[in-house]
């Protein structure tokens, strides 16, 4: 989909090197408490974070520090530079202007940190945009940090997938929906259902509806099955090889489309493209993806404590 809006959530805990017993957030052997080093990480990182390597900058925007120490959400401010461009109007194709090499292409990117109370873990969420995200030079750049204000421990983020690694998390929801993608379908897929003039660039889908009250079968097995046969990042189906398989599960109170094994490290990432609204600048408004990762990050959270239970 097109401009696609996705979530990434994470499961953050903090433990000793070399044992990954997760440590209690008050545990007095800290120096600094994850909830206050991640709120100071991020008045840290209010100006520009320049990687000139990957060429790419980001910033966090704040919005709200909420009510608990390190609780936060705002924008995190991500942009790409170190090459030029035109910019084209579309439809005159005019050139609004010539992007130089030190230019930066910066888009809004949604985050959000939670600690929930009496709680060993923190919850988090990032947002793409079209499949771009930043979550790699955050979290890479706070991990590295943790470990220099706490010496021998670190601080670790544990992608929530809906099929996490244990087999936990959500691995007994039902899909409703099971969708293969193959992404610049070659002529002779279009060939077979289509004249000449259409578009150059078409994507095909191949979808599995369950009927009303049924299901495809629990979220865990499927995606099991599709890992075993997607050894290579393709799946085969009907003679044709596809790079990517997204499920529909209940996640946060409604059904949204899951990425299972994707070509981008789409696996586990929650589309929410449905269920916001765009603003005039064609990204989502604050107060839609806001909305969506509350009740998402609820869910994971009441999962998680059930399961430690």
């Amino acid at each position: 989909m097109a401009n696609a809006i996705g979530l990434r959530c994470y499961q953050i805990v903090v433990h000793k090197k070399r044992d990954t017993t997760p440590l209690a957030f008050d545990d007095f052997e800290l120096d600094l408490a994850p909830p206050e080093f991640v709120a100071n990480f991020i008045k840290n990182h209010l100006n520009p974070v320049q990687n000139d390597e990957r060429e790419r900058s980001w910033y966090f925007e704040e919005h709200s520090a909420g009510h608990a120490i390190g609780d936060s959400v705002g924008y995190i401010r991500y942009g790409t530079f170190g090459f030029e461009s035109d910019l084209v109007n579309t439809r005159t194709k005019e050139r609004n202007y010539r992007r130089k090499i030190d230019d930066i292409e910066e888009i809004p990117l949604f985050y959000e940190f939670w600690f929930p109370k009496k709680s060993d873990h923190a919850l988090a969420a990032f947002q793409s945009f079209a499949g771009r995200s930043c979550i790699g030079l955050v979290m890479e750049r706070l991990e590295e940090a943790f470990e220099q204000a706490n010496p021998g421990y670190v601080m670790r983020f544990r992608k929530l997938l809906p099929n996490d690694s244990g087999g936990a998390l959500y691995s007994a929801a039902p899909v409703k929906q099971l969708k293969f993608i193959k992404r610049n379908a070659p002529s002779d897929i279009t060939d077979r259902y289509f004249d000449d003039g259409i578009p150059s660039e078409v994507d095909f889908e191949v979808a599995f509806t369950a009927r009303r009250r049924q299901s495809l079968g629990p979220f865990g097995d499927i995606a099991r099955n599709l890992a075993r046969d997607a050894k290579t990042g393709l799946v085969t189906h009907d003679g044709i090889e596809f790079g990517e398989a997204v499920a529909t599960i209940r996640v946060g109170g409604r059904y949204r489309p899951v990425g299972v094994f994707g070509l981008n490290s789409d696996a586990g990432v929650i589309d929410i493209t449905g269920d916001i609204v765009k603003g005039p600048d064609g990204h989502p408004t604050f107060e839609s993806v806001q909305l969506q990762t509350k009740d998402i990050l609820l869910d994971f959270h009441k999962s998680l404590v059930g399961k430690t239970r």
